[in-house]
């Protein structure tokens, strides 16, 4: 009975074993192959879960723990379970009731009894141990890490403590059991499954208050990141969490508009001070601004929320992206110093304009100078000459929509010796093109030209590209237009047809008359 006690106590403690998994990972046993244990058995052991994208860049170790005792006859042995050299007297000095004292290296009771959230403790504080060097134990490495399966064959019977590196994701440690098992005949050795627990960081980036493809030159654009918070285990050596954002050369910040926001699990938003949750800093050029946060002080937060403004400027090419980049940088292995990862997404604006050739209305291939323009953004204001829009010149015939920070800008737009007028930086939308001087002996356009420029979008999608409908074949984001005069017509005046029917007239009675004198005359003779 007491021999039989001692085997009771030992599965009592193997079976709770399989339990000791608390927060850090699921352990299941699934029978690959079963077999009576004999002294030195090996066993495999597979660890799921792990991303997919993850699995060329991660490294799977296994660290063992727990040596585990089986006599020559395949029995567990008293004490079954022993902590190995290395990790003994670490536990001995921070867990003292998990390890029998003096030179007694048995795992106690109290270790199986521990409820998950002090286990989840044990083995992040285990973690941090290994990593920092505190205990020197060798790792094994996984045979194979296939389609987010990590495998380890051959591993000798115990306890084990698998880290996960190099990840986008924040692996938990996984602790797993390879130990013996009672199949109500004898005890076996089944192979080991266990499944990792990982924190996937996110980041949203956005156009908040207009569409994509709705910006001109001059507008400015408010932007939103969102991006998720890691939850570091208490032990971690490293929390490092920023967030930083990069404009495009056509995109000016707007100075002094970044707000930071604290997202709690119930979206409720608390501004946060740059003194105490974070710092701000801005590189030479201003294009781009890193904020290094405090995690302790964020960490009560599920997300950061920042929102900033910024104006499309000179620089931004019809049709080009304006493209600007977020990135949340973390710390991705929390035992190991200055390790990180950076997950990035992006917002990108377009802006479009006209190309304008002015044209011979009888002849539209002969193309006419010396014609000038107003555009505005309302068939009101076109109307009553009011609210021009300005333009900055680039070159003759050549103008871009002008900024509230320019200077030398005109409304008057006069097209080259070519006939063509190019408007850059307009928004989708609906324009007014006003004529305010025709061509020479042209006549000059009665009202004002409406122009749709409507970009190419998908209802699904959103912007495919920065095209706009009929656009031109040189640049496809510049709306084609041609803007037809007409010469006229020329109205009678003195000495033209009117007088010469008359002429005619008077000729032919004239003529009349002399035919009826002769024939008077022959009759008197007569």
């Amino acid at each position: 009975m007491k021999k039989y006690g001692k085997l009771s106590k030992a599965l009592a403690i193997c079976l709770t074993l399989m339990l000791a998994i608390g927060l850090f990972s699921t352990t299941a046993f699934a029978s690959a192959s079963t077999f009576a244990i004999t002294p030195g058995q090996t066993g495999t052991i597979t660890v799921t879960g792990i991303d997919e994208a993850d699995t060329e860049n991660v490294t799977v170790n296994a660290y063992r723990l727990m040596d585990v005792k089986v006599n020559a006859n395949g029995q567990p042995q008293d004490p079954v379970y022993t902590w190995v050299e290395a990790v003994s007297d670490w536990a001995r000095t921070n867990y003292s009731t998990y390890i029998g004292t003096g030179d007694d290296d048995s795992v106690q009771p109290a270790f199986s009894a521990a409820d998950t959230s002090t286990i989840a403790e044990f083995y992040d504080a285990l973690a941090a141990a290994i990593k920092s060097g505190d205990i020197t134990l060798t790792s094994t490495t996984a045979t194979s890490v296939t389609e987010g399966t990590a495998t380890f064959n051959e591993m000798t019977m115990g306890n084990y403590l698998v880290l996960i590196e190099g990840g986008m994701k924040i692996y938990s440690p996984v602790a797993v059991n390879l130990v013996p098992t009672w199949n109500e005949t004898e005890w076996l050795l089944n192979d080991a499954t266990a499944t990792a627990k990982a924190e996937d960081i996110t980041i949203d980036k956005t156009v908040n208050d207009v569409e994509a493809d709705n910006v001109s030159i001059g507008d400015t654009v408010t932007f939103d990141i969102i991006a998720d918070i890691p939850t570091f285990p208490a032990n971690a050596l490293a929390k490092n969490y920023s967030i930083s954002d990069t404009l495009p050369t056509g995109l000016t910040l707007t100075e002094g508009s970044i707000q930071v926001y604290g997202v709690a699990e119930g979206e409720t938003e608390t501004q946060l001070s740059a003194d105490t949750h974070y710092t701000v800093a801005y590189n030479t050029n201003g294009k781009t601004f890193t904020l290094t946060f405090d995690y302790d002080e964020i960490s009560t937060y599920a997300d950061i929320h920042v929102t900033y403004t910024a104006m499309l400027n000179g620089n931004a090419v019809p049709g080009t992206a304006n493209t600007n980049n977020a990135e949340v940088t973390y710390t991705n292995n929390p035992y190991v110093e200055n390790s990180s990862t950076t997950k990035e997404d992006e917002a990108t604006v377009y802006t479009y304009g006209l190309d304008i050739s002015k044209v011979d209305a009888d002849n539209t291939e002969q193309t006419l100078t010396g014609a000038e323009f107003e555009l505005y953004a309302s068939s009101e204001n076109a109307t009553s000459g009011e609210n021009k829009i300005a333009f900055v010149m680039e070159s003759a015939g050549v103008y871009r929509k002008a900024t509230t920070t320019d200077t030398g800008t005109t409304t008057t737009l006069a097209v080259d010796e070519n006939g063509q007028l190019i408007l850059k930086g307009l928004d989708a939308g609906t324009w007014y093109l006003k004529e305010t001087k025709a061509p020479d002996s042209y006549n000059l356009l009665e009202s004002p030209i409406e122009v749709q420029i409507v970009a190419n979008t998908d209802g699904s999608t959103g912007l495919l590209d920065g095209t706009v409908q009929n656009a031109s074949t040189d640049n496809n984001a510049l709306r084609f237009l041609e803007v037809a005069n007409d010469d006229g017509f020329q109205l009678p005046v003195t000495g033209g047809m009117g007088t010469v029917i008359f002429t005619a007239v008077g000729v032919a009675l004239m003529g009349a008359a002399i035919v009826l004198v002769i024939i008077a005359v022959k009759k008197r003779k007569a």
